[in-house]
């Protein structure tokens, strides 16, 4: 019998879940139409399991390549020019390219471009909120600046573009993930995806399933008591 888990990606042959399918598909669409989005929400509401649903889907019939990399292991890296070159080291692991050297930010931009990458890129960074704060403001920058030179070659494909960076997702628990500041988040080009906590409908589901599965009754004022709890 399945179980109830509230930590780390959900199996749904293994755990109790609600497929939140709205969601999935509207950082699906997002993300295919070449937006640079924020995913955020409180811990253990399942943004990391609905983003890796994402990927799954985008794997299925895609004409990119996609890339998920979790970022906790940088946490504590301070200098933005070793974490562009890790985050540089981890990708071109990922996507077989050897020949090229990226040791600051001033030349991560060269991973991007056409000459580099086979086909358009989707890149989703998990835990980026984690990452110390000057660190998030120069790579937010430097994605914002890939993001507008793709803008102003509309007239083209995305795999005729000179950077084929063709979208991103940056997740995080907070919104705007950090980068918020007196001017203002330099992603706010985009709509941010936020993941709410259950409805009440889904818990029900939740448990209804459970009930079916177990055979134990559970009364109707302990879902209502749990909702409320957790909402």
């Amino acid at each position: 019998m399945r179980k109830f888990s509230s930590y780390g990606p959900n199996d749904p042959a293994l755990h109790y879940y609600v497929p939140r399918q709205e969601l999935v598909n509207g950082a699906y669409q997002q993300l295919l139409g070449e937006h640079y989005i924020t995913v955020w929400a409180p811990r253990q509401t399942g943004k990391t399991w609905i983003m890796r649903e994402v990927f799954f889907k985008l794997q299925q019939d895609s004409p990119f390549d996609i890339v998920i990399m979790p970022l906790q292991y940088l946490s504590n890296v301070t200098d933005v020019n070793r974490v562009a070159q890790l985050i540089a080291q981890a990708l071109m692991e990922k996507l077989g390219i050897e020949n090229l050297s990226i040791n600051t930010l001033e030349d991560f931009h060269l991973l991007f471009k056409r000459e580099i990458l086979r086909k358009p890129l989707i890149l989703i960074l998990d835990e980026f909120d984690g990452l110390p704060e000057p660190v998030i403001a120069g790579l937010v920058s430097f994605f914002l600046n890939i993001y507008h030179n793709r803008q102003n070659q509309l007239d083209k494909s995305s795999a005729e573009k000179d950077y084929l960076l063709h979208g991103m997702a940056l997740i995080g628990v907070r919104a705007a993930l950090g980068v918020e500041n007196i001017k203002g988040s330099p992603f706010n080009v985009q709509r941010g995806v936020y993941i709410p906590n259950l409805t009440h409908d889904e818990v029900a589901d939740l448990f209804n399933e459970y009930q079916q599965e177990s055979g134990q009754t559970i009364e109707p004022e302990v879902v209502e008591r749990i909702w409320y709890e957790t909402k």
